[in-house]
Formats: C-alpha cells, structure tokens, sequence
C-alpha cells in the first residue's frame, strides 16, 4: 500500500471516529436511522438538522397520568371519542404529554425544541449532526429519525377566471351555486342543501399554508373558532411580515370547503365551525414539515375537531438532493405523518387528506403521499366536471397492497376565493381542492348522522361512491355521493364491546371479541351466524411485528387472544369479513 492511499484510509477512519465516537456501542449507534446517518455523513457534523427524538417511555405513574388526561378532555372531543368508542378507554397513553425532565435534558443538548408530540411520545428538534450524537446517548431516548419535508407538486393548467358564459344550464335548486354549481352537484350536495343541512353543529380543522383575505365576501360568514400558526409560533394565520410562508392555499382550501355567496361559491358546509392550523412553510419551495402536521392535528384533536381537512403531503423530491420516502414507505405505517394520522383516527377524527398530484403509477408502485396511504384515512383523487380521472391525480395500491384513492371529487377547474380582492374568485386544479370538497361532504354526512364514528362516515361514502361494485387504484371507490351516504344504511361489524390490555405473567395479554350486530339480531336476510373473519394486526412503538389470520365467528361473538406483548408496543388492528371466494367487506378498524 502506498503512503497516500494509506493516507486517505487514516483521514477516513479518523472522520468516523469523530462522528462516530460511540462506534463500539451498538445500542447507541442503533438508534439513529440508516437515513440520517447518512445525511450526517454527507452534509458534515456541524450541518444544523430537523430530527425527531423518541423517547422509551412517559414515566412510572402512566396509569395516573392518563386519569387526568381523562379530567382535562375537551367537551368536544369527549364527545367524539364517545361516539368513536363509546365508554371503553377514552383517554390512553397517547393522551399524556411527554415526560418534561426527557425534553430538558434533550433541550440543553440541541439548537431549540420544535415541536413536543404525546402522540409519537417524541420532540422535534433542530440540531447538528454531534449533537444528536450525543442526545442518543441518553438512556431514555429510544430512536432518532429525520423529520421529513417534501416539495408538493402543482398540477400543470392555467388557474384564471374563466368566462361564466360556460356554465351549464343549471337543474333548479333553492341555492343558487353559480360557477360552483358542478363541483357540488357532481357530489350530489344540493339535495342535501335543499333538506337544510350546510354542516352545522361540525367543527372542522384545515391544515395548511396559512390564510389571508379572509375578509372575503364567500368567508365572511364563517364561524372560525381558533386559528395557529405552527411555523412561526403565534396565533396569526395571515401574512406578517418578516415571517416565514406565505397564506394563499389555505384561503383557497377553505373557500371550496365553505365558501358561501350565492350565485358566485356554495361550498358543501358553510354553516360548519372551523379551526385553521397554518402547519406548512412555503418560504422553502412549499415545504411541507411533518412535525407541523402532527402537532397540527394533535392540537386539533385537543379542542374536538371531528374532521381534519389536509391537502398536504410527504414523500419525495426533496431539496438538496435529499431522498427520504418511496413508494414501498407508502405502507399505511411508515412515515411519522401516517402514524400520526393513524392515532388521530382511532380517537375518533376523520382525516381527509389529498391522494397527491404525483399522476398515474404502474403497480405494484404507487404514487400517493403520505398520510394518504393511512387505511384510517379518506383519501381523495381528483376527477375533471364529467367524472373522468385527470392525469396527475396519484394512484395506489399502497405498497401492502391496499386500493387508494378511496373515492373522487373534482380537482379540476374547481372554483374558490381568490387571495387579493374581497370579491375575487379563480379556477385552480389539484387534489388539494378535491380534498376539501369531500371533507364538506364528510360534514354534512356526520350533521345527517351525528352518531356515526368517521369510520362509519368512510365506509358509508366508499359503499354509495359510483364505482363501488368495482373499486380500482385509479378512481378508488369513485366519485362520492352526498345524499346517498347521508342516508346509507351501514352493514359493518361493529366496534368491539369488550377489549383490554392486561398484565399476566411478566407479558401484556390481548383479548379482543367483536359481536356481528346483523347475525346476533336475527336480522332479515337470515346471515348465517357463523362466518369466516380475518384479523390483520401489526405492533406499533415496538418490534412492528405483523400478521394475519382466519378466525370463525361462533354464535355471533369473534374472539381473538394474543400473549406476549410489551408495556410500550400498541396493538393496532381490523377486523373483515371473508366469503366462500376468499374476499373481504365491510372493514371495521379500532386501535387500542
């Protein structure tokens, strides 16, 4: 070897050591994802980084914890998380904030504190590559990952006014819905309008870049309750100057969700209440942060939101050459945005979030963005005013082989609030409009049914939408339809009456029945009271084990027994029927 190659070999080791200095300890060096390390290798240790720290637990009084957690439930979110679970386990370890002496600690060691999350049990933090090092040395942190942003990509097609001499002759409605008007009867909205349903009594959270003009003549009207701006830390949602993002697709957003100014914009729930979470920063080509998201909706689920409306996304094509996600993390699991959507869902929210404007994808790949690979999520794919697929609206299967989009509004030439004038309208494009759309409709949905979990609400807009007898991964179930969903009558398992988490033997136990309401009533169309049924489980938090498997339904009650469990893995599961061919229905989806 000569002196210079053993030069170059001397310098190389002497780089890993110092980025490196715990190299020999593999717990430690565990606990920083592959990704990361690599972006520290490449970018240098003094690089500053965004990064979530996982902590191992919240403490020893846990079971205290989440008693008070239980006294300090928002009356909304009481509420919906009756109406999701009825009186079993409303409030759990989710819902108890992380353990404040772990953020200290982790506190004096980075640059700031971003963003604390009960829900991951995690902050976000920013710090250099050595500190974060050295943050993975502290005996309670768990595991140290990349907090990912992502470059949401824009359709192609000219957003102007168009000329309303193109509207269509316009079927007679009590409303008059103006340009708006095939947006909303493409969903069949008016019926549910001219019976006097607008979303009353509905309090929905936007998530997005922020919101300015909302002194609109179409905004005017609405009940905004509270408003947060997670990129700059104040309550102002607009535009301020010298702070970061700037407030355009959130105006828009809302104005197709609940614009109200006859003959210009009708949106589906105009009389719904509102919460507005500026949670993406557009000052770094939209980048969209996935600890905003999180705590957006964490927020969100604080103050009792039944619906969050996310036209927001992440995945790829990220600046600087970074890569994070692909199409195989689209597994419903992955990403810190879909865990997070995924525990929002199980306290009883419903998540409608844009499929992405990634275009057509060839199986098994996909090209949806998460958290719109969530199975808990409604996901939304645009289609043009005749109900034909566009071509930028993204596509499934998710890489574990489940069909996204779940159903379609239109994303074309949709017609919102401008951002300048007070009496400015536009025509834009994307998922990011089909999205609110549907939300509107998972409104007036719930104020028909204010009983309903938002898993009743998607099983019921999935079972009405036009392409239910043969969903695909292009349009999903198909275009939605508000009155018939409204007015659908469910036939799904239930939600269990019965589950616990107990302690036996040094291991956690899992006991899980299931009553199928249709058999054990002796309903009319005599089902038969014993059928097959498969459980899919996976083990979040911990060893993310998963697996499935039939189990016959005996006199009408499913039960199902796992040993084996850790104190801080979360069990998270579906139940589905199976018949003589092998398919599925009705999916029934509860978290622990």
């Amino acid at each position: 070897m000569n002196m210079k190659n053993a030069l170059k070999i001397c310098v190389f080791f002497i780089l890993v050591l110092r980025l490196f200095p715990f190299a020999g300890i593999l717990s430690t060096q565990e606990k920083i994802s592959p990704r990361l390390l690599n972006l520290i290798a490449q970018k240098g240790e003094n690089q500053r980084f965004t990064a979530w720290v996982f902590f191992s637990d919240k403490g020893t009084d846990l079971a205290q914890q989440i008693e008070t957690a239980y006294l300090s439930l928002n009356p909304r979110a009481l509420q919906r998380r009756l109406r999701h679970r009825g009186n079993t386990a409303l409030t759990d370890a989710y819902d108890v904030p992380v353990k404040e002496e772990y953020v200290d600690l982790v506190g004096k060691l980075v640059y700031r504190i971003r963003h604390r999350s009960r829900w991951l049990n995690a902050v976000s933090v920013e710090a250099s590559g050595q500190s974060l090092i050295k943050v993975s040395e502290l005996d309670f942190v768990r595991r140290i990952e990349k907090v990912a942003s992502y470059r949401f990509r824009e359709p192609h097609v000219i957003s102007k006014i168009r000329s309303e001499k193109s509207i269509p002759v316009l079927k007679k409605y009590t409303l008059d819905y103006g340009p708006s008007y095939s947006q909303v009867t493409q969903l069949n909205v008016p019926a549910l309008h001219d019976m006097g349903y607008s979303g009353s009594g509905v309090l929905i959270c936007i998530l997005d870049a922020g919101f300015k003009n909302l002194n609109h003549q179409a905004l005017d009207h609405l009940h905004i309750i509270t408003t947060w701006d997670f990129v700059n830390g104040d309550p102002n949602v607009f535009d301020e100057p010298g702070q970061m993002g700037v407030g355009e697709h959130g105006t828009k957003t809302l104005g197709t969700i609940a614009g109200y100014h006859p003959g210009r914009l009708i949106g589906p729930a105009y009389s719904a209440s509102f919460i507005l979470g500026k949670t993406e920063n557009t000052t770094w080509e939209r980048h969209i942060e996935e600890d905003h998201w999180v705590a957006g909706a964490e927020w969100a689920d604080g103050l009792g939101a039944d619906i969050i409306s996310s036209s927001l996304g992440y995945r790829d094509r990220f600046t600087h050459g970074e890569t994070d996600y692909s199409w195989k993390d689209m597994d419903g699991q992955t990403t810190a945005v879909t865990q997070g959507a995924n525990i929002a869902a199980g306290k009883g929210i419903l998540i409608v979030n844009s499929a992405g404007n990634e275009g057509t994808s060839v199986p098994p790949e996909n090209s949806i963005i998460g958290p719109a690979d969530s199975p808990y999520v409604l996901t939304a794919g645009a289609v043009n005013s005749s109900g034909q697929k566009v071509g930028f609206s993204s596509t499934g299967p998710t890489s574990d082989g489940r069909i996204k989009p779940d159903v379609m509004a239109q994303g074309l030439d949709v017609f919102t609030a401008g951002i300048h004038l007070v009496d400015e309208y536009v025509y834009l494009a994307g998922t990011s409009f089909s999205c609110p759309l549907l939300a509107g409709v998972a409104a007036l949905v719930l104020e028909v049914n204010p009983t309903w979990s938002n898993q009743d609400i998607m099983a019921a807009l999935k079972a009405t939408a036009s392409n239910a007898d043969a969903p695909d991964n292009l349009m999903g179930w198909g275009i939605a339809s508000a009155f018939e969903a409204a007015f659908f009558t469910l036939k799904s398992i239930y939600p269990p009456n019965f589950f616990s988490l107990e302690r036996k033997e040094n291991n956690y136990g899992f006991f899980v029945q299931y009553v199928d309401r249709l058999s054990w009533q002796n309903n009319p169309r005599n089902i038969s009271p014993v059928a097959n049924y498969r459980i899919y489980a996976q083990l979040l938090n911990g060893s993310n084990q998963s697996f499935s498997l039939i189990v016959e339904l005996d006199g009408g009650i499913l039960s199902y027994e796992r040993r084996g469990l850790l104190a801080n893995e979360t069990f998270l599961y579906k139940v589905t029927s199976v018949n003589a061919a092998g398919e599925e229905s009705y999916p029934d989806y509860v978290r622990n």
